[in-house]
């Protein structure tokens, strides 16, 4: 049987799945702009890894590359490594492993699969969005602190170093306060988490989680930039400030050479989503090359760090591409590529899939808002004109997997002038493509417990015995609740390859979980501990097993109290985006501006 509407409510169904699926186009397009807040490697010491989330390899050069959604870590006995994601720090100890579950402009979630991790957050508005997982364990800041993890299969440890920790399992919570330390585990006798108090940690990674150097206070030049804005503290140690006549306070590198310029001592890797990434050599490389615009003024090259918003927006690189395709500077180079940093209210457009949105918050600090589309006519780029502001390459150094330093393949000012033709403007160059032979994957957050290439193993680590005689790495450590459920393609890291010692035919024993009976009353433990404290092993073992016979319970042990909640408590989605609450707020009194909205 066949049903007529009147005309009106044919209408009205017309407009109305029109309506529904513009909203849902809208909503892809949204899904497709990439976070604008990332953290970045800020010091790795002895022997340290990182996995890309998007490419599924080891990599070994860490300094000032971006972390993001996906990535992973590990370091070997005796390494240290520090992240950074904007005024939050994260340190890991020797032997450790980390997976970043998620990180983007709402949340950092952390999973340490293994060893130790030092937690520093200053902004108590950041402290709800950060959370540590240690296997089915979930911790989570109440406010500023410095807090210190460690884990294992077994069990995991956390201490309150300054401020409250508050931790959280299916069946129970607590809240350290500063000074204590606890240890958590399941027992397999009863299924429920019971808790320890313990001494604090004394151990060589102690003292770097407190180290003086962190607790400076910001220069008034400097609190005119968001401490959410990565790598902004560490301008203050390496360079000076000034007054400009036009952009308010800029920033001058010290202790550079003589032919230095911006985007010149470095390298580019391929960084998904985003592309084509600048990874700069020097300790203080990433603000400056990753948020705000260059000037060359009074014969140096200047940083202009914008107006001051609470977060500002990440980009893999402040450049625009330049040179003249087809044109061969020698047959060894080429078509050559190039690029040259933005000046002051110069638009940056991505090279990745972006909405308009996106377009006004990655440039409204520095100028105005440019169009959507980029120009095609030719465009003059004010610092193409400066000696020096144009760094070029032959087109083959963006085309290896292995990128070497642009310093070592740039082209001479004599080969730039003849690819520019002079100072007469050009039509804007897009990025290079991909590496050849670069396997491009959708950035996704591994399954713990699924197998991963191994890291490459440092020669050094087997010179006192033959290539025969190398112990296999060990293998991976897979938190309680994570079963290893991911498909082959999906991979895992592997645990921290150790170097071999001569005593490793005798293994440490292994310490037993205490049995602990059910306790009818349930109590808050008291602040200060009640049992003799015990301190995490200086040494895991090589291999973690379940005991096979359990002791009789200790005095000092006790269940947690239980949670009103049979599942971790979720917090609250935001009811509007990162993005959309910074449109409301306000520069903070005293903003001065620089004069390049």
């Amino acid at each position: 049987m066949n049903m007529h509407f009147p005309a009106p409510w044919r209408r009205l169904t017309r407009w109305t799945l029109a309506l529904a699926l513009g909203l849902s186009s809208l909503a892809a397009v949204a899904m497709d702009d990439p976070p604008g807040r990332v953290g970045r490697v800020a010091d790795a010491q002895g022997k340290a890894w990182m996995m890309d989330g998007g490419q599924g390899e080891w990599r070994e050069q860490l300094l000032n590359h971006p972390v993001t959604t996906g990535d992973r870590f590990s370091t070997e006995r005796g390494a240290r490594l520090e992240l950074q994601v904007g005024s939050t720090r994260v340190q890991l100890g020797g032997g450790s492993e980390l997976l970043v579950q998620r990180l983007d402009d709402d949340r950092i979630e952390l999973l340490l699969v293994d060893g130790s991790l030092g937690l520093r957050v200053r902004e108590p508005e950041v402290a709800r969005e950060v959370e540590v997982r240690a296997g089915e364990h979930r911790f989570l800041p109440r406010g500023s602190g410095i807090f210190r993890i460690d884990a294992d299969s077994r069990r995991s440890l956390a201490e309150a170093l300054q401020g409250e920790l508050g931790f959280e399992s299916s069946d129970s919570a607590l809240s350290l306060r500063p000074g204590q330390r606890a240890e958590f585990w399941r027992d397999s006798a009863d299924g429920r988490t019971h808790y320890s108090w313990a001494a604090p940690a004394n151990d060589e990674f102690q003292p770097w989680l407190t180290r003086s150097e962190w607790r400076e206070d910001r220069r008034p030049e400097q609190r005119l930039i968001s401490r959410e804005m990565t790598g902004a503290d560490d301008l203050d140690r390496y360079g000076r400030w000034s007054s400009h006549p036009e952009y308010g306070q800029v920033w001058r590198p010290v202790a550079v050479a003589p032919d230095w310029a911006p985007y010149r001592y470095g390298r580019w890797a391929w960084v998904s989503p985003w592309g084509w990434t600048w990874v700069d050599d020097a300790p203080w490389g990433f603000a400056p090359f990753h948020y705000g615009r260059w000037v060359f003024w009074g014969g140096a090259w200047a940083w202009v760090p914008g107006r001051y918003v609470p977060r500002p927006v990440y980009a893999p690189a402040m450049v625009a591409w330049v040179g003249s395709p087809g044109v061969s500077v020698s047959v060894s180079m080429g078509s050559p590529v190039g690029w040259v940093p933005l000046a002051p209210r110069e638009p940056y457009y991505p090279a990745y899939r972006y909405t308009p949105r996106y377009l006004e918050h990655v440039n409204s600090p520095y100028g105005r808002v440019p169009p959507v589309q980029p120009p095609r006519e030719p465009v003059m780029y004010t610092n193409r004109g400066v000696p020096g502001g144009v760094t070029m390459v032959g087109s083959q150094a963006l085309q290896q997997r292995a990128v070497v330093p642009v310093a070592q393949q740039r082209l001479d000012d004599e080969q730039v002038h003849r690819v520019l033709g002079g100072a007469r403007p050009q039509a804007p160059a897009i990025a290079p493509p991909a590496p050849q032979g670069l396997q491009l994957q959708p950035r996704v957050v591994p399954v713990p417990g699924a197998a991963v290439p191994a890291r490459p193993v440092a020669r050094t680590q087997q010179s006192f015995r033959g290539d025969d005689d190398a112990p296999a790495p060990r293998q991976p450590v897979v938190p309680a609740g994570m079963a290893p459920t991911a498909p082959a393609a999906v991979s895992r890291a592997p645990e921290s390859v150790r170097a071999p010692e001569p005593s490793r035919a005798v293994e440490a024993p292994v310490r037993r979980l205490p049995q602990v009976e059910r306790d009818e009353r349930v109590e808050r433990p008291n602040p200060v501990p009640a049992a003799a404290p015990r301190a995490l092993p200086a040494e895991r073992p090589e291999r973690v097993e379940r005991p096979q016979a359990v002791p009789q319970a200790p005095q000092t042990s006790r269940a947690l109290p239980e949670r009103v909640q049979t599942a971790p408590a979720e917090r609250p989605a935001p009811a509007a985006t990162r993005r959309e609450r910074d449109d409301e707020r306000k520069a903070p009194q005293g903003w001065k501006r620089n004069g390049n909205e």
